[in-house]
């Protein structure tokens, strides 16, 4: 009877000691979960850990998980409490470099709230595919092409593509055509107007100076002069008749301008222009009876152009 009495208070007092600890560890909801489910070579994958128990308190989940060579952790472990403190989730990023079922071990994690009493919660296998194919796979292989090889298209888009082509082609062909006939070839006398209007424009425009505007204009009439009347530039002004008045005039008033330092007033150039363009198209206006004339007198090409009634040599290639 003694020994009754005695030993019912001993176990009381064992069950009382380790009472809060059992509880605490019945009280605990464990999950452990892997999304998605089977993965490929080198695709990523979470490890979710979930921990539910009944008291509010933390829970030390790891920074990484432990695990085989072939897996790599990519990130740092995602923790967060719900419920105020009586749920604790955790998310690992995981990636797997070998093809195999890949088995992670058991993940402690320690609940302060039971006193640090440490859990293990297990994921579940991961079934890690490659990226090849199997060396039993049927695969369907198909015929080599050729390099220059094309696919066939519908006959009404080959029609279509061939009328584009030929309508480009005849646009582009007739433009030429009339861009060949809109080309008349200028004669020494329009090649100079050209050149005097452009150095008429570049003056008031004040892009050349007096000394560039004079030796542009004394090359002009000079080059008219030996194409018209073969005068080399290097003779002296004397070379000309006296039917060339009007051009030995501007030729002089350039020298006089060039050579004298004469000052050069505004209006100067171009009055000098004016009498240039003046001499050229005078010059051209005496070359047009000779050509248009239709005399009989008037030697063909190539023939004695000497004997009577016959037209002297032309001054000015007012055409080609």
């Amino acid at each position: 009877m003694r020994r009754s009495r005695w030993m019912v208070p001993a176990v009381l007092g064992v069950g009382l000691g380790f009472g809060p600890g059992l509880a605490a560890q019945s009280a605990v909801d464990l999950e452990a979960t892997v999304l998605p489910e089977s993965v490929r070579v080198g695709e990523e994958f979470t490890v979710r850990l979930v921990v539910g128990q009944e008291r509010a308190g933390d829970v030390r989940f790891p920074a990484l998980i432990d695990g085989p060579e072939s897996i790599e952790q990519t990130g740092p472990a995602q923790i967060r409490s719900v419920d105020e403190g009586r749920r604790w989730e955790a998310e690992y990023t995981i990636r797997a470099w070998r093809a195999d079922t890949l088995v992670i071990p058991p993940v402690e994690v320690e609940l302060a709230a039971a006193g640090g009493v440490v859990r293990r919660l297990q994921p579940p296998a991961v079934p890690v595919m490659s990226v090849l194919p199997a060396a039993d796979d049927p695969l369907e292989l198909r015929d080599a092409r050729p390099l220059l090889s094309l696919r066939a298209l519908p006959w009404w888009l080959v029609l279509l593509a061939a009328a584009l082509a030929g309508l480009a082609w005849w646009t582009w062909r007739r433009g030429r055509v009339a861009a060949a006939a809109a080309e008349v070839p200028l004669g020494p006398g329009d090649l100079a107007l050209r050149d005097l209007a452009r150095l008429r424009e570049g003056w008031v425009r004040q892009q050349v100076s007096g000394e560039r505007f004079y030796d542009g204009y004394e090359e002009t009439l000079r080059r008219y002069a030996h194409v018209t009347r073969g005068w080399a530039p290097s003779r002296e002004l004397l070379g000309l008749g006296d039917s060339d008045t009007g051009l030995v005039a501007a030729l002089r008033h350039s020298i006089l301008a060039r050579f004298a330092r004469l000052r050069t007033e505004w209006e100067g150039p171009l009055g000098d222009v004016d009498v240039g363009e003046a001499f050229v198209r005078a010059d051209m206006e005496e070359s047009l009876p000779a050509d248009e004339s239709g005399e009989p007198g008037v030697a063909p090409d190539g023939a004695d152009k000497d004997g009577a009634g016959g037209a002297g040599p032309r001054r000015n290639g007012g055409g080609a």
